[in-house]
């Protein structure tokens, strides 16, 4: 989501006329995130959230809007895509394909104010989304397996800067412990794969909306709980026990985890650190676009993480979680 190409009054135009949307009053771009270049986009008929991407392919698209359609069927609380006048759920536009999403209500909250209250309620949206979607048969894998990190990890040990190959091999070695650590025979389906503070709106204590679906994917559903973990219960450097705990409550009220997904958990939360340790180290940290074009997200942070993983091992986690 940040401003990679800047597109003017005349290209809302178009494509405001291809929505049937009405004039255009006013758009505002939002630089934060790191693959697409969103849009705040003001029209006659209202607010909308406008997606432009060069790297995601028709069949993606696809994926991602057959899935909001089931989730809106089932009233989850998710995003309403917004289709063109002939009814098609993208646009081929501007060298790229653009989505168009009615504007959501609530906000997003800072890590200062979560409560395991707010934690609960979020572990069980997201069990209600892996129930819900168990009847959703679109296929699309997880474009950022084992394999693409491994891929990414072998071109930063290349790098110049000594400290970022250092880093590199480091998680390298976290890497293959985490894979180890996962098994093969878990429970499988649709995950969010990227549910971070920022991809969530909350109205009070209540989960108003899960957004920004365009990793979802195929996977391992305790892989989905690792991220969630690792992105919402982490702060000043460790791990707190209460939201990671409340969020495993609410989950399992909807999904309870089986025997081998508990004991799965360390190996998806240590590849999801190392995961996103490196693709931060690529998107934002080597990145030359400014800060007004790219809000910076700090690959340290997650790289905490992994270390704080590596030291506490399988027992430690399943023993702070409480499963």
């Amino acid at each position: 989501m940040a401003l990679y190409t800047t597109f003017d009054a005349a290209a809302f135009t178009r494509l405001a006329e291809a929505y049937g949307l009405g004039t255009v009053r006013e758009f505002t771009g939002i630089p934060q995130g790191s693959i697409n270049t969103n849009y705040r986009l003001v029209t006659a008929s209202g607010r909308y959230f406008v997606r432009h991407t060069t790297v995601r392919s028709a069949e993606d698209l696809r994926f991602e809007a057959e899935l909001l359609a089931l989730l809106n069927e089932s009233h989850f609380p998710s995003p309403r895509l917004v289709s063109t006048r002939e009814g098609a759920p993208f646009l081929e536009w501007e060298d790229g394909r653009v989505c168009v999403f009615a504007w959501l209500v609530g906000e997003e909250l800072s890590r200062e104010r979560l409560t395991p209250e707010h934690l609960e309620a979020l572990g069980l949206e997201l069990g209600k989304l892996h129930r819900i979607t168990l009847s959703f048969d679109g296929a699309r894998s997880n474009p950022y397996g084992p394999e693409v990190v491994s891929g990414w990890l072998e071109g930063l040990k290349r790098n110049p800067d000594a400290e970022l190959s250092a880093i590199a091999r480091e998680l390298e070695g976290y890497l293959a412990r985490a894979e180890a650590a996962r098994g093969g025979l878990e429970p499988r389906g649709v995950i969010h794969a990227d549910l971070f503070l920022d991809n969530v709106k909350w109205l009070g204590d209540r989960v108003s909306a899960f957004f920004d679906f365009e990793m979802a994917c195929r996977d391992f559903y305790a892989l989905d709980v690792a991220i969630t973990l690792n992105a919402w219960c982490f702060d000043a450097g460790a791990y707190r026990p209460e939201l990671c705990r409340a969020l495993l409550r609410g989950y399992q009220v909807e999904r309870s985890l089986v025997s081998v997904e508990r004991e799965s958990l360390f190996g998806h939360a240590l590849f999801g650190a190392v995961r996103y340790t490196a693709s931060r180290i690529r998107d934002f940290h080597l990145s030359g676009l400014p800060p007004d074009k790219l809000a910076p997200k700090d690959f340290r942070t997650y790289l905490a993480r992994a270390r704080a993983l590596s030291q506490m091992g399988p027992e430690g986690l399943r023993a702070l979680v409480g499963v």
